[in-house]
């Protein structure tokens, strides 16, 4: 596992400590029964029931669980032990199915037997910035959909995510571009900071992500063999994504999202895609490799 990785881990496992504090993640709100879902994935992923859905970079499963109460039969990766033994622990409490996988991504055969099989792969909301490498992302996608299956995903828009948000502010001075468009492999590391969800909370640990411009993530999708079906972006995004966003649409059984003032020029701050594996696609399970970052 390269270190940053390793370092990673170490961050989301005091993440979920932080997190799995009363409800400052939604945990109560998920207990008493409501969905932790927002509307954009819910509308466009449609009805789930019935279906088979592996959730990549879920956490400790609020989402996971989430597809699960709408009818999914669930599985949940992290690299997190700390994510995921609460995850087991919340399904257990809530009586809520699911499975949970510990595992880097890239070793996901590994743990997650390389002939099972997903009508669906779901992945959402700040995950792609955690992995150094897309090109084995996506044929990972590609191996554990069925034929016919379909990949989904919903995240921060590469574009809004190189301006700085509120908390940066001080340093970069203005609101302008605050780190380059186009991947740096060596990525960017980040010192220990207040944590996202619990700015009272400090992290020890310091984070390192990666920034994949858009064409790269709808680039490696078709280069794993699957048809991309459609692509959306949004002036809005589940979190304070640039610095000056404020609540612009908010129903009492959908989370929030946020935007840029009406004063403000529109910036595209969400994505969403969904692509298709082919239903004649055929991949010999034997020859799956982990590729490990």
């Amino acid at each position: 596992m390269r270190p940053e990785i390793e370092n990673n881990r170490r961050f989301w496992d005091e993440a979920t400590a932080i997190h799995a504090r009363g409800n400052v993640y939604g945990i109560e709100d998920f207990k008493a029964g409501k969905c932790q879902l927002h509307r954009v994935e819910v509308e466009e992923m449609g009805d789930v029931r019935g279906l088979s859905l592996l959730h990549l970079q879920c956490h400790f499963g609020l989402d996971t669980l989430s597809w699960a109460r709408r009818g999914a039969r669930v599985t949940g990766v992290d690299l997190s032990p700390s994510a995921i033994a609460l995850a087991q622990e919340i399904s257990r409490e809530t009586g809520v199915p699911g499975d949970f996988v510990c595992s880097n991504l890239y070793d996901l055969p590994e743990v997650l037997d390389a002939k099972e099989r997903f009508d669906v792969v779901f992945t959402s909301y700040g995950a792609l910035c955690w992995l150094p490498e897309l090109e084995p992302w996506a044929k990972l996608i590609a191996h554990y959909l069925r034929p016919g299956g379909f990949f989904y995903v919903v995240d921060a828009h590469p574009t809004a995510t190189i301006f700085p948000i509120d908390s940066d502010m001080p340093v970069a001075g203005t609101f302008r571009p605050f780190i380059p468009y186009f991947l740096d492999p060596k990525g960017i590391a980040w010192p220990p900071e207040p944590d996202y969800a619990d700015d009272g909370a400090m992290h020890t640990v310091g984070s390192h992500d990666w920034h994949h411009p858009l064409g790269e993530i709808v680039n490696v999708l078709i280069g794993a063999g699957l048809t991309l079906e459609w692509l959306h972006e949004f002036p809005y995004c589940a979190w304070k994504v640039v610095a000056g966003c404020e609540v612009v649409e908010g129903f009492s059984d959908s989370p929030a999202y946020y935007g840029r003032p009406a004063s403000e020029p529109s910036l595209p701050l969400m994505f969403s895609l969904r692509a298709r594996k082919p239903a004649s696609s055929a991949l010999d399970p034997t020859t799956i490799d982990s590729a490990r970052a």
